[in-house]
């Protein structure tokens, strides 16, 4: 299996951040099309077309931080577990991965009211996006998928039987 299955359930900002990248599509798709037109029947001069088309860079921008922001969470695959977060990307192999536990996210170094999903691996421990709703005050983090009590567990369940079956894999029988 190389795809890249989710583990964290959708949630309200998966469909909104779906939402932006589909206005975002619509609106760089207005853009060419309208220009397009306007310039193949003369009905667009050329400096307003130019002046049009410098709405696709902000477009792109647009949609590659909602892109991002949609696909931020955890993802298993045969060959390992991959943490999305918006500007960077980690991918471990199961050989490397150790367990996952709950425990308080970080920012700027110092504990949140939420916890996150930490994937412990042989190099260490490693924060992802994904983190446990709180009804606490105090600093919290919003960088990716925010999860009820119920769908966090089941999720750090599920990597846990994961990374139980990768390494209960099927035994190869050599004669």
């Amino acid at each position: 299996m190389r795809r890249w299955g989710r583990m964290d359930p959708w949630g309200f900002r998966q469909v909104f951040t779906g939402f932006m990248v589909l206005a975002g599509s619509t609106m760089a798709a207005f853009v060419v099309v309208f220009v397009g037109r306007g310039l193949a029947g003369g009905t667009v001069h050329r400096g307003d077309a130019l002046s049009m088309a410098g709405a696709l860079p902000i477009l792109g921008v647009w949609l590659t931080f909602a892109l991002r922001m949609h696909l931020t969470g955890i993802y298993v695959n045969d060959e390992g577990v991959r943490l999305r977060h918006i500007f960077r990307t980690r991918t471990f192999r199961w050989s490397e991965v150790t367990g996952f536990e709950a425990r308080p996210a970080l920012f700027l170094g110092e504990p949140t009211v939420r916890d996150a999903c930490w994937v412990r691996t042989t190099g260490g421990a490693f924060e992802s996006a994904v983190q446990r709703r709180s009804r606490e005050m105090g600093w919290r983090k919003d960088v990716g998928p925010v999860l009820s009590s119920d769908d966090f567990e089941g999720m750090l369940a599920r990597l846990d039987a994961e990374r139980a079956s990768r390494r209960s894999g099927p035994q190869v029988v050599r004669r």
